[in-house]
């Protein structure tokens, strides 16, 4: 493995990212805006469990940043709120969704990285009358927490000693959303693609941009 070295600094790799850096009160208020949304969002959640949702999933998919870090997105939904509206050949049915989610995605050489967030989505589907078949869109917002742990061994210097890091790595805060696709395979299960942005807000206040891709499945937990 490559030992890394650093005198009272933290050790990043070079990264193709670009960071543009942002004033210190604005990093504290959006810390304070990302938490004081995860506990409303914890606060929804035990509210479901009392009133036992309607429409409960889990869904499993390969989570992919840029498409080529390979890793795995399992998150569980829960129905908020839920509107049908009938047509001639098709019922479209809107729905309000909260998904908790744990992602892991790894960087060759650099990094193994976990993702713990919570995705609000507003769910469009479109269900054929004769068949019951569907196609749904799914735009989303997501919050959450993002951890780095550094791949090889890190060490820092102490009063002229040099010491090895354990658990090297970093934190950051992530904000962002986009859409997933979706629809039916059988009365359990529907496919799902997806693509995912998020805006990492870090430890040294800089801003990176990641983009994911998403490929899976929903398996419904309530159907008879």
């Amino acid at each position: 493995m490559i030992a890394l070295c650093y005198t009272q600094t933290k050790v990043y790799s070079a990264d193709t990212y670009i960071g543009i850096r942002i004033p210190n009160i604005i990093y504290k208020m959006k810390k304070l805006a990302i938490l004081t949304m995860l506990l409303f969002s914890v606060l929804l959640l035990f509210g479901q469990a009392v009133n036992e949702p309607k429409e409960r999933s889990i869904g499993v998919n390969y989570f992919g940043e840029l498409g080529f870090n390979p890793g795995l997105e399992i998150d569980y939904g829960m129905n908020l709120l839920k509107k049908e509206k009938e047509r001639k050949k098709r019922v479209m049915v809107s729905q309000l969704n909260l998904r908790p989610s744990i992602a892991y995605y790894h960087y060759s050489h650099y990094s193994n990285n976990v993702l713990i967030s919570m995705k609000l989505n507003y769910q469009v589907k479109f269900v054929n009358k004769e068949n019951n078949k569907y196609l749904f869109i799914e735009p989303f917002m997501r919050i959450g927490y993002l951890r780095y742990f550094l791949v090889g061994d890190v060490f820092e210097t102490k009063n002229n000693v040099l010491e090895k890091v354990r658990f090297a790595g970093s934190n950051s805060f992530v904000l962002g959303g986009a859409f997933d696709l979706g629809g039916y395979i059988s009365k359990r299960y529907d496919w799902l693609l997806g693509f995912d942005y998020y805006a990492e807000s870090t430890e040294d206040r800089l801003i990176l941009h990641r983009f994911a891709a998403k490929l899976g499945t929903r398996i419904k937990l309530n159907i008879k």
